[in-house]
């Protein structure tokens, strides 16, 4: 999964091509949907990074949110 990884910074910013997206699925002896759906999940999470490195307030708020969830 390293090859994954090292794809993950450049994807951010330029996508995924085709291409990409089955080798991709190839070295990671997945499907096509896994893979796009890997993608679409890591940028959710690095938004979401983004958003608390603009607004470092946030990851206060936001650690106290995620302990609430653990406790349901």
């Amino acid at each position: 999964m390293s090859t994954a990884f090292s794809y993950a910074p450049a994807n951010r910013y330029h996508g995924l091509s085709r291409e990409d997206v089955d080798l991709l699925a190839t070295v990671a002896d997945t499907t096509i949907e896994a893979v796009q759906a890997a993608h679409k999940a890591d940028l959710d999470d690095w938004a979401r990074e983004q958003q608390l490195r603009d607004h470092p307030d946030l990851a206060v708020l936001d650690a106290d949110l995620d302990r609430s969830a653990l406790r349901l």
